[in-house]
C-alpha cells in the first residue's frame, strides 16, 4: 500500500483546460469505492493498517469534492483510490462515445465532429509545438522524454513537467481528423516500482479516458504501438507479420520454437492448441526449445495448461526449455511462464512481464457509474499465489538486449552453455 496515497493531490498536468463536462464527483468515488469492496483483490489486501489507509484517502478525497469537477478532474481523483490495491486487471474507463471505429475515417463524420463540444473543448497544451519539437527531437532511445510514433497516423510529443517527475505526452501531428496537434494524449507519474508509471491517458480510437498502473517504459516502447520515431527496429516485440503462433519450428540446428500468441478461450486457440500438442508429440526431438509468449496479453489456463503439461513431458526426458516475456506478457502468459520456470525447469530470458497475475476478469462485468461518465470492470478472479508478482511483473533470469533479435540472442545463449 502506498502510504503517502492520502496526500496526493491532482497532478500538475501542464495543459489548458477548456470548459468540460462538469459531475458531481463524490458521487462517482462513492460508486467505485462500494464496487472497489466488493472485489476479491480488496478483501484478501486491504486489512488492518491498510484499511485504516484506504479509508483515511476515501474520506480526504471526498472531502475535496465540495464543487462539480471537470470530467478529467473527476478521473484523476477516482484513479487515485483505485491505485490502492494491486490489481491491475481491474480497470477505470470513461465510458463509450456513439460513435463506431468505421466513422473516424468518415469524412462527413469528422466534419461535424471537428465542430462538437467533445472536440473543440478537448484539452490542450499551452505550448508552442515547434519549440517542443525542436527540444525533444534528440532525446535518446532510453529515454521517457521524447517524440514517438504512434502507428503510422500520429506523432507524441512526451515532456516531462517542469518541478514534478510526472510527464505529458501531446499531439504533435495526425493524420486522423478526430485528433488535432496540442491535443493532450496523456499523463503519466511515476510509481512506487522503478521504470514504472501510473498513466491518465485517452485511447486513440474513441478519445475516451482510461488508467493503467504501474506500466513499465523501456527500450522506446511507450506502448503496443507507441514507440519512439528513431526506432528503427523493435526486437522486443514479436513481428507477427512473419511469425506463425502455435506452430512448432526449427530456428538451429538443435534448437525448436514456438510463439504462443495469445490464450483466449476461443475455439480457434483451442484447436490450435490442440494441432501444436501432436506437432509436439511426434516432432519435438531437438535438444532446446524456446517457447515465445511476448505480445501475449493472457486468456484461459483451459488454452494454456495442456501445452504446459505436454512440455513438462518433454523437459522431464531431458528436454532444455527456454521462455522469452516482454513487457506486454501478462496475466495467464505469465502465470504460464512461472509454470514452465517451476514445472519444466525453463530459463526465463527478456523482460519483465506485464504484472497482471493475481486477478482476472472471467465475466466481463461493467459497471456504470452514475452520471454515466465512467465504467468500472471489476475482477472476478482470484490467483492470490502470485500476488508478489502483481505489478512488479515476472523477472527474467536472463535479461535480453533490445538491439538484436530476440530469439538469435537466446540460440547464442544456447550454443554458449554447450561448448
Amino acid at each position: 500500500m502506498k502510504k503517502s496515497a492520502i496526500l496526493l493531490l491532482l497532478l500538475c498536468l501542464g495543459f489548458t483546460l477548456s470548459a468540460q463536462q462538469q459531475c458531481d464527483c463524490r458521487a462517482e468515488l462513492d460508486f467505485l469505492n462500494q464496487k472497489i469492496k466488493t472485489t476479491e483483490s480488496y478483501k484478501y489486501q486491504i486489512k488492518g493498517e491498510d484499511s485504516e489507509i484506504y479509508e483515511q484517502t476515501y474520506q480526504h478525497l471526498r472531502a475535496e469534492m465540495t464543487l462539480p469537477l471537470s470530467k478529467l478532474a473527476c478521473f484523476q481523483k477516482l484513479s487515485q483510490l483505485l491505485d490502492l490495491i494491486r490489481d491491475k486487471h481491474a480497470l477505470l474507463l470513461e465510458s463509450y462515445p456513439d460513435f463506431e471505429y468505421k466513422d473516424i475515417y468518415d469524412s462527413t463524420f469528422v466534419e461535424a465532429y471537428r465542430k462538437s463540444e467533445s472536440f473543440v473543448n478537448f484539452p490542450k497544451t499551452d505550448l508552442n509545438l515547434d519549440e517542443l519539437r525542436d527540444r525533444l527531437e534528440g532525446k535518446a532511445v532510453n529515454e521517457v522524454e521524447g517524440i514517438y510514433n504512434i502507428g503510422s497516423l500520429m506523432k507524441l510529443g512526451v515532456y516531462k513537467v517542469a518541478g514534478t517527475d510526472n510527464f505529458t505526452g501531446v499531439i504533435l501531428s495526425s493524420k486522423l481528423g478526430t485528433w488535432a496537434p496540442g491535443h493532450v494524449y496523456l499523463y503519466m507519474r511515476p510509481s512506487d516500482l522503478a521504470g514504472r508509471y501510473d498513466i491518465t491517458y485517452y485511447s486513440q480510437v474513441y478519445k475516451t479516458l482510461v488508467f493503467q498502473k504501474a506500466k513499465l517504459i523501456a527500450h522506446g516502447v511507450l506502448s503496443g504501438n507507441v514507440i519512439k520515431e528513431q526506432l528503427k527496429q523493435n526486437h522486443v516485440f514479436v513481428n507477427a507479420e512473419t511469425t506463425e503462433n502455435y506452430t512448432l519450428k526449427q530456428v538451429a540446428g538443435n534448437v525448436q520454437y514456438v510463439w504462443l500468441h495469445d490464450f483466449g478461450r476461443s475455439q480457434e486457440n483451442a484447436d490450435k492448441r490442440d494441432a501444436l500438442i501432436a506437432q509436439m508429440n511426434t516432432g519435438l526431438n531437438a535438444e532446446n526449445l524456446i517457447v515465445d509468449v511476448r505480445n501475449n496479453g493472457g486468456g484461459a489456463s483451459k488454452i494454456s495448461w495442456p501445452i504446459v503439461k505436454r512440455i513438462r513431458k518433454y523437459a522431464q526426458r531431458g528436454g532444455k526449455v527456454y521462455v522469452l516475456t516482454n513487457a506486454i506478457s501478462g496475466s495467464n502468459a505469465e502465470q504460464t511462464t512461472i509454470r514452465l520456470v517451476k514445472l519444466a525447469d525453463a530459463t526465463h530470458l527478456g523482460q519483465n512481464s506485464y504484472g497482471a497475475v493475481a486477478y482476472g476478469r472471467n465475466y466481463g462485468t461493467r459497471l456504470t457509474s452514475p452520471s454515466g461518465l465512467f465504467q468500472f470492470l471489476p475482477t472476478d478472479m482470484k490467483f492470490n499465489q502470485y500476488l508478489p508478482y502483481e505489478e512488479v511483473g515476472v523477472t527474467p533470469e536472463i535479461e535480453l538486449s533490445p538491439d538484436s533479435d530476440w530469439v538469435q540472442q537466446t540460440i547464442e545463449i544456447i550454443n554458449a552453455q554447450n561448448l
